[in-house]
């Protein structure tokens, strides 16, 4: 019996490690999305009130007071899959400098590139970066995600693609020179092997590179 108990204990332990560990994953998630969306100077403040929850300092608007030291705040808006640049880090340093704050916190609601975090190193003094991964672990933790906000995320998920989703993914700019590195090998894999099929699948990859090319002069005219 005693042996039972203890299972049963252990059983309903992880059972609420793993209900926590869903929580902060999901409000962390809902959380970057929301800040996505959000005005630069609403983010940056929401992102300075975070940290100053966090680490029990003073947030006013976007400058962080810890430990008596002041940070200027700046948030990096973009896609979860996209990495910010050098430039970012370069406009959070000229803006720590226009503040006169002492040191500069970059957050991002993505991840950084390598020139943008060897950027941030050799700014003097350094600028701290927060990757997207580390804000919503953040997020999650101070507002985990309440059972309707995860129910609502499980619909959404089983939801299938729309047919404008599918053509923005399989269209988006970073595809245009895979499709025509495609097109390119599978050429030469028919001019060796003589495969009917490979001149197919080529041609095919080709006309993808033309589709996304065509959708990108779109959206610049736009």
């Amino acid at each position: 019996i005693l042996a039972m108990l203890t299972l049963l204990l252990l059983e309903r332990r992880t059972l609420a490690r793993r209900d926590h560990a869903l929580r902060v994953r999901v409000g962390g998630s809902i959380a970057l999305e929301e800040l996505m969306l959000l005005p630069a100077a609403q983010a940056e403040k929401r992102v300075c009130a975070l940290l100053a929850q966090t680490l029990g300092g003073n947030a006013r608007d976007s400058v962080l007071t810890y430990a008596n030291k002041t940070y200027l705040v700046r948030c990096a808006q973009t896609l979860s899959g996209s990495s910010v640049g050098e430039g970012d880090v370069l406009a959070a340093h000229r803006a720590r400098i226009a503040s006169e704050t002492e040191f500069c916190i970059l957050a991002s609601t993505g991840g950084f590139s390598p020139s943008a975090q060897r950027a941030a190193e050799w700014m003097e003094p350094p600028v701290r970066l927060i990757a997207g991964r580390q804000l919503a672990l953040l997020f999650g933790q101070q507002h985990p995600a309440t059972d309707a906000e995860i129910a609502r995320r499980a619909r959404r998920q089983r939801t299938p693609f729309s047919r404008g989703r599918i053509r923005a993914l399989a269209l988006a700019p970073a595809k245009q020179g895979r499709y025509l590195l495609v097109a390119f090998l599978l050429t030469m894999l028919y001019l060796l092997l003589h495969s009917a099929l490979s001149l197919v699948f080529a041609l095919v990859s080709f006309v993808l590179a033309m589709l996304c090319a065509r959708e990108n002069q779109k959206a610049f005219r736009l």
